[in-house]
C-alpha cells in the first residue's frame, strides 16, 4: 500500500512539474517597456542632476580616501554603489521614449555616463592598488583616469550642443 501511495505522489510531482514548465514555456516574453517621457529636456535635466550628485560625492570619498581619511575598502564599496546608480541612470535613458530631435543628445549623455563607469572602474583599480601597498606608485593610474574624466567633460559638453 505505502509503495503504491509513493508511486501516485511521485506522478503528481512529476506532472506538476512538467504542467508548470509547459505554461512557463508557453507564456509569450515580455517586451521591453518604454517610458514616454513628456519633457525630454526636463528629464535629461534630472538624470545630469543626479549624476552630478553621484559625481560630487565620489569626488569626495575619492579624496578622502587619498589623504587616508576613509580605507580603500570603504571607497571601492562607494564606488561600486556609484556605478550601480550610474547604471540606473543608463536603463532610464534607454527606456525612455523621446522625440527623435533629443536622441543625439541623450546617446551623448549615455557616452558621458559609459565613460563615467570607467572612470568609476579606474578609480577601483587605484583602491585597490593602495590596499595592497599604501606607499604604491598610482601616477599612471592617476593620469589614466583622469584623462578619462576628461572624456567624461567632453561627451556631457557634446550632449548639450546636441540638444534641440
Amino acid at each position: 500500500m505505502k509503495q503504491k501511495r509513493g508511486i501516485i505522489i511521485t506522478g503528481i510531482i512529476l506532472a506538476a512539474i512538467t504542467a508548470g514548465s509547459f505554461t512557463i514555456w508557453m507564456i509569450p516574453p515580455t517586451t521591453q517597456t518604454k517610458l514616454v517621457v513628456s519633457d525630454a529636456g526636463e528629464n535629461l535635466d534630472g538624470i545630469i542632476e543626479q549624476q552630478n550628485t553621484v559625481s560630487d560625492t565620489i569626488s569626495e570619498e575619492y579624496a578622502r580616501m587619498s589623504s587616508g581619511q576613509i580605507t580603500p575598502d570603504n571607497y571601492i564599496g562607494i564606488a561600486q554603489i556609484s556605478s550601480s546608480q550610474v547604471n540606473s541612470f543608463m536603463i532610464s535613458m534607454v527606456q525612455s521614449d523621446v522625440p527623435e530631435e533629443w536622441r543625439g543628445s541623450y546617446l551623448a549623455y549615455m557616452d558621458s555616463l559609459r565613460a563615467y563607469n570607467a572612470y568609476l572602474q579606474e578609480t577601483i583599480v587605484i583602491a585597490n592598488k593602495l590596499k595592497e601597498n599604501p606607499a604604491a606608485d598610482i601616477t599612471e593610474d592617476k593620469a589614466r583616469a583622469e584623462a578619462i574624466l576628461d572624456d567624461v567633460s567632453a561627451t556631457a559638453d557634446a550632449s548639450q550642443k546636441a540638444r534641440p
